[in-house]
């Protein structure tokens, strides 16, 4: 195409062009999560329109890539992001810079409550920072009021739900970064805050190396009476240094070393007498990933459902299928780095090519449910998991937090739906999909690149029959954080954990 072509593709009508197209697509290929929308009150394709004038007014490349970025994030959805490509739109770089401030809801309230979290164990160059305090609330954010602002940042952010959002929100606040428009930010981290007794007050914090930072540690994850003594990528394994009969594993994710991570801690336990002790499993910082049910039949000892799933037919699915069959044909699969399975990965290439095909000359909309993404079973089978010979006999009480999602919401969903352990803590993120799809936009009509934009392309369905993106297993008893209890939370966590054991054992 003429450079004059290129040029002419970014008027007005060619903006609303894009529109009208990524609205079209979104409508033919999203799985839709109907719990999720109703939570959120937004129906579709009307979610969409709000946002058409912002759209189509955007004249630059910074603002059409915001613009895009709130359209996409409309559908709530944590895994769902907008990335900029070769020759498309442009951003101003940033170093990745960092302030010396830490923020954190409170999650006890229902109006948006920051609080001081944790702050550098330097202040000297803090201005204000002789006053900061751990736990003093957020009055403005670069002179917004702390509300307004949280809420004027909400689309900036994929999350698919509120408590997701407030840990995605917290962990970027005080970082300066494209995340967010260059208005959002100043010079400096400026922050008017709020002592529980005593004036209200200001400090500005400079953006620096975030290597250079050294944060004092507030709120740290700690086991005392425990010692760390194997460490893998997916998590780390804690016994007693006393008599008492538990076990921890601080879990990191679900990584590639799963099952060889699994399989030392078993072959460990057994050796050195572990096997009936109850097991801990903090999720608070865990990430996603995969083959959390083979996990699962070694931490306890009942029959479980595991999560099922599905794809959207759409005119994406063929060329998926075609992707998934390349894979399979140069044996990209579990030895090698494929995190999804953990059977045959014969299961998922027999399913595309006959199921879901059948489904694509049918005209349906869901292809059929089969055990989420064939990783430990057929298709045809019930979905049920049975303990492997060598497993904690024990009772399991599990920590959450909405840090992370993804197969870490499909863990929690398992372990929730089928009666398995005491869920403390506060629910995961919210987001699991079976697959996503990118795409690269390009201007409609041209073939000159916009960005690359993501869709949900099929539901993970939990035990229970729900649909799981948006909508997370509930926790047995809800601890949240709080800026009272911030600086303990582990301690009430592992008191209350220790009280739930002892009761247990006294029913035994």
């Amino acid at each position: 195409m003429t450079a004059q072509a290129a040029a002419d593709v970014k008027d007005v009508a060619a903006r609303e062009a894009l529109f009208d197209m990524i609205v079209e697509k979104t409508m033919a290929r999203e799985a839709w999560s109907p719990h999720k929308n109703k939570v959120n009150g937004v129906s579709f394709p009307e979610a969409f329109e709000p946002f058409r004038e912002e759209f189509i007014s955007a004249e630059t490349d910074e603002a059409l890539f915001y613009a895009i970025t709130r359209l996409s994030n409309v559908r709530y959805d944590g895994h769902l992001s907008v990335t900029p490509v070769e020759g498309g739109l442009a951003l101003k770089e940033h170093p990745p810079l960092a302030a010396p401030i830490h923020l954190m809801f409170d999650f006890s309230e229902q109006e948006p409550a920051l609080f001081v979290a944790d702050f550098s164990a330097d202040i000297s160059d803090i201005e204000g920072g002789e006053r900061l305090s751990i736990g003093d609330r957020v009055v403005s954010i670069n002179g917004v009021p702390a509300a307004e602002y949280v809420k004027s940042t909400r689309l900036y952010h994929r999350a698919s739900t509120d408590a997701s959002f407030k840990m995605r929100f917290v962990r970027s606040a005080n970082v300066k970064s494209t995340l967010l428009p260059d208005a959002f930010y100043r010079d400096s981290f400026d922050l008017v805050l709020k002592p529980n007794r005593g004036r209200q007050y200001s400090v500005s914090a400079p953006y620096k190396d975030p290597a250079e930072i050294e944060f004092r540690g507030v709120g740290d994850q700690t086991y005392p009476g425990f010692e760390k003594v194997l460490d893998f990528t997916s998590f780390d394994f804690y016994r007693p240094t006393d008599d008492r009969k538990v076990v921890i594993f601080d879990w990191y994710g679900f990584r590639s070393d799963i099952v060889e991570a699994m399989d030392a801690v078993m072959a460990y336990a057994d050796r050195e007498g572990l096997l009936d002790h109850d097991v801990i499993w903090d999720g608070t910082y865990s990430r996603g990933g995969g083959r959390g049910a083979y996990a699962i039949q070694r931490l306890q000892s009942k029959p479980f459902k595991t999560t099922f799933g599905n794809v959207r037919i759409s005119d994406v699915i063929p060329l998926f299928i075609a992707e998934r069959k390349e894979q399979f044909d140069r044996r990209q699969t579990m030895s090698d780095g494929s995190p999804e399975l953990v059977g045959d990965p014969a299961w998922l290439m027999d399913w595309l090519l006959d199921d879901v095909t059948k489904g694509i000359k049918a005209g349906q909309v869901y292809s059929n449910d089969v055990p989420f993404k064939l990783a430990h079973a057929p298709k045809y089978s019930d979905g049920v998991l049975y303990p492997a010979d060598t497993h904690f006999r024990g009772k399991m009480v599990c920590w959450l937090s909405p840090r992370g999602g993804s197969h870490l919401d499909q863990f929690a969903a398992i372990v929730a739906d089928n009666g398995l352990c005491t869920i403390l803590g506060m629910p995961a993120g919210g987001y699991s999909n079976t697959w996503e799809w990118e795409e690269t936009l390009t201007w409609p009509g041209t073939e000159e690149p916009v960005v690359e934009y993501m869709w949900n392309i099929g539901h993970t369905i939990r035990p229970n029959g729900q649909v799981l993106e948006g909508n997370p297993a509930a926790v047995d008893e809800y601890i949240p954080l709080t800026a009272e209890n911030y600086a303990d939370y582990y301690d009430i966590l592992m008191e209350r954990t220790f009280e739930i054991l002892s009761d247990d054992r006294d029913k035994r």
